[in-house]
């Protein structure tokens, strides 16, 4: 099976080394290629355009990079059109990937969306876009779920990805003693008024 996974920022190479390896536990019989880094790169996915070179903050970022943007898009589609993967596999990066999944809907290629934006905060037009440019999408934060299935978008939550890389070495009464904090509920943090009336 073939899968081409694409992400842009340093956290997507991770999140996507993460994703990579955990289907190479489950089979033997899988290729990637796509776009990232060296997290990426260290799995043995063939990468095809250096995600740093897409990663950008800012208009100003963006108009300097639009170059290389334009190339990579040109490098990913050519290879889906040449030597189709089985499964498209878009990590964040928004306004590049749903180009991406526009295009591999256009050919037949069924897309997965791995993180994708936080639709629910801001830019909510884009849940339709979504809707008709993904077959799946892995939500990392659990309300996102209903949400985007409320939208009819086909939603899973899945985990947050850093719950497999942090581990508490403290208890939450331990770590307030050893930094000197008075402890705090989740109610006085969200409601303040609240707990100042009593």
């Amino acid at each position: 099976m073939k899968i081409m996974i694409v992400t842009g920022e340093a956290s997507g190479d991770l999140h996507g080394a993460n994703l990579v390896r955990a289907l190479q536990s489950r089979s033997s019989d899988l290729s990637f290629c796509g776009m990232g880094g060296n997290e990426l790169k260290s799995l043995g996915v063939e990468i095809l355009f250096d995600a740093a070179k897409v990663s950008v903050v800012g208009i100003v970022e963006v108009v300097a990079r639009l170059k290389d943007i334009f190339s990579a898009q040109s490098i990913l589609k050519k290879r889906m059109v040449l030597d189709p993967p089985d499964l498209l596999i878009l990590i964040d990066l928004p306004d590049f990937n749903l180009l991406l999944a526009k295009k591999a809907k256009k050919i037949g290629i069924p897309v997965f969306y791995y993180i994708p934006p936080q639709v629910w905060a801001w830019r909510q037009g884009r849940t339709e876009i979504i809707r008709e440019r993904t077959d799946k999408v892995g939500v990392i934060l659990p309300f996102e779920e209903s949400f985007l299935k409320k939208r009819g978008v086909d939603a899973r939550y899945v985990g947050h990805p850093l719950l497999d890389s942090v581990r508490p070495t403290l208890t939450s009464e331990k770590f307030y003693e050893k930094y000197d904090i008075a402890p705090v509920s989740a109610a006085s943090v969200c409601f303040p008024e609240a707990e100042n009336r009593k």
